[in-house]
């Protein structure tokens, strides 16, 4: 869960094509296949190691505050024109900050239950036209995995109105909720080149004011699935059957995965598959197994 949102603003090539089946089992299926490529829209955060902390605050504050402005297609533009320099100066084969977190940073109930939350307060359509500009990207992107600048445009503008339709609670419950956050930030910001990365932060306080201004999209909640028909009795079969497996992993500390993860390199046509799954899959269904899987985070032991 926590590579699901994460990457969507400190994002890794590694991660892209390698968390296809853990993004699908966790039904967040649209919102985690787009972030898989979420290296293309490059959210920064804020400057300097020894003012993270106060960083980390103004980003919520712009995040949660009354907006200056609210037109997300220009700011979104923006924020995507000037973090480009360091899209293109990235070495996407090797973000071994990236990897060491997910290596290093247990996950939590608490995490896990803001994106679950989030995720099925998104807009369907939304999820969606940021899952296509994403295909698009990837689709236009070179051996080096860096898309055009007008993709990069279409894919930071596409994610931006996503959350600009979703509640804003939602969104700062899992800023609040990430484990370790604030040195993420600060190893990521301390690989970027300074002038670029300041103006990007910048330009990314301006799109979280936008976003916070914009009107939100009330979404209703599909039912949750059920164990009907062959499908969902064959489901309900394994489901029991794998369940003494289930209760012996150490779920907060998966380290085949982990490994895999991190060592694993991704290639587009695994990308593009990914993506096109996403694509292929109705949304209210997709919404329906989010909710499923929040309800059972709510229940989970320690």
């Amino acid at each position: 869960l926590r590579r699901s949102f994460q990457v969507a603003f400190y994002p890794s090539k590694q991660t892209m094509a390698r968390s296809g089946m853990r993004a699908l089992c966790l039904a967040i299926a649209a919102a985690a296949l787009l972030s898989r490529v979420g290296k293309l829209s490059c959210f920064v955060p804020g400057p300097l190691r020894r003012s993270i902390a106060p960083a980390a605050g103004a980003s919520a504050a712009a995040l949660f505050a009354p907006a200056a402005f609210a037109d997300v297609n220009s700011a979104a533009k923006k924020l995507a024109d000037l973090s480009y320099p360091m899209v293109k100066a990235t070495d996407w084969a090797t973000t071994g900050v990236l990897d060491k977190y997910m290596a290093s940073v247990p996950t939590t109930k608490e995490f896990s239950k803001a994106i679950l939350e989030l995720s099925v307060s998104l807009d369907p359509k939304l999820v969606k036209d940021a899952v296509q500009a994403h295909k698009k990207a990837v689709e236009a992107m070179g051996p080096n995995f860096v898309t055009p600048l007008k993709n990069h445009e279409e894919v930071t503008t596409a994610i931006a109105k996503m959350f600009a339709a979703a509640p804003a609670d939602k969104i700062k419950a899992v800023f609040d909720a990430t484990p370790g956050r604030d040195d993420l930030n600060a190893a990521w910001y301390a690989q970027m080149p300074k002038a670029d990365a300041e103006a990007t932060w910048g330009a990314f306080k301006e799109l979280a004011e936008a976003v916070k201004a914009a009107p939100k999209t009330q979404v209703a909640l599909a039912a949750p699935p059920s164990a009907d028909g062959p499908v969902g009795a064959a489901a309900k079969g394994l489901a029991d059957a794998a369940y003494p497996l289930a209760k012996s992993i150490n779920w907060a500390d998966s380290g085949v995965l982990d490994t895999y993860v991190a060592k694993t390199p991704a290639n587009k046509e695994g990308i593009l598959a990914l993506l096109n799954a996403g694509l292929a899959m109705d949304p209210k269904v997709v919404q329906g197994a989010v909710r499923a899987h929040l309800d059972a985070m709510s229940d989970v032991d320690g």
